[in-house]
């Protein structure tokens, strides 16, 4: 039951992340509509400053995530 909380909260966790890498994006390459949509609390230079911050933790999460899942593949459903 833990491990199956610990898949859940991983996978929120990266689907959170995930949005933040595209809306970070898009306001990189979509800044005057981003910045309209934020009200302006998030401008290029901010959206590219979370941008590069932003991957490596997505990265170290997904990782997780797959290690997680193939190990869940492995033994069968939890």
């Amino acid at each position: 039951m833990a491990r199956w909380n610990l898949r859940r909260a991983v996978g929120w966790l990266l689907l959170a992340f995930a949005l933040l890498l595209v809306i970070s994006g898009l306001g990189i390459t979509e800044w005057q509509i981003v910045e309209a949509v934020t009200f302006g609390l998030l401008p290029k230079a901010l959206s590219f400053q979370l941008h590069n911050v932003l991957w490596i933790p997505f990265l170290a999460i997904l990782t997780v995530h797959l290690l997680l899942s193939c190990r869940a593949g492995k033994r069968g459903k939890d």
